[in-house]
């Protein structure tokens, strides 16, 4: 069996700074909040130059677990985050099958902020009827802005990577709900596999780009 996975891509910190009016100085530790604190659900309206790339993305967090889901409609898949393991799921629905991987930052760096980005803040903004703190941030890989709220749920963010792809996210929705278990964790008829080896810069790992939804298969 081969597989071709599907992974979350380079939503990648998804922006650069587009000349934000207020600039405030910030102490050299200042950071927002990396996760959320408490049980969310979240519906993302995305922009990317990629053709076909999906335009919508769902998120999912549980504070019990510290598990996040993410999924986009129509796609074939969906990625379970595991962050209190380190880990990650990449679930295949039409096949039944999930394969766990440790998790890649830069695979997630889109939703994912993390203790080895660069952090300014900026100032203060409202997005999906939250309020939230716009910060610039600088990675290894991208560079943008992200707005995030107090207890850490991530409302926008647009920026640009190293290879000059640019992208864009934006909360349009957000509900501060319990989340049922079931949603982070693959059904129980599902097939734990491999994970496929890859060589350097192909297919999706740490150096793959393909975005996020890029169909599963098995053959």
């Amino acid at each position: 069996m081969s597989l071709r996975v599907a992974t979350i891509g380079r939503f990648a910190i998804l922006g650069l700074g587009l000349g934000l009016a207020v600039n405030m100085p910030a102490r050299a530790d200042e950071h927002p909040v990396y996760m959320p604190t408490k049980d969310v659900a979240v519906v993302y309206a995305l922009t990317r130059a990629a053709p076909g790339a999906p335009t919508e993305a769902h998120m999912y967090y549980s504070a019990a677990s510290s598990r996040m889901r993410l999924d986009a409609p129509g796609q074939r898949g969906y990625v379970i985050i595991d962050r209190a393991k380190n880990q990650m799921m990449l679930v295949m629905s039409d096949q039944h099958l999930f394969m766990e991987t440790p998790l890649n930052a830069d695979m997630a760096s889109g939703f994912l902020l993390n203790d080895q980005m660069k952090f300014k803040r900026l100032g203060t903004d409202k997005v999906a009827g939250q309020s939230c703190t716009q910060w610039e941030v600088q990675s290894a890989r991208a560079n943008g802005t992200v707005c995030v709220t107090d207890d850490g749920v991530l409302l926008a963010g647009r920026g640009q990577d190293k290879q000059g792809g640019v992208g864009a996210l934006q909360a349009t929705t957000v509900s501060y709900k319990p989340q049922p278990a079931s949603l982070f964790s693959p059904p129980a008829d599902y097939h734990r596999v491999p994970m496929p080896q890859m060589a350097p810069g192909q297919g999706n790992g740490p150096q793959g780009n393909a975005p996020m939804g890029a169909e599963p298969q098995a053959k």
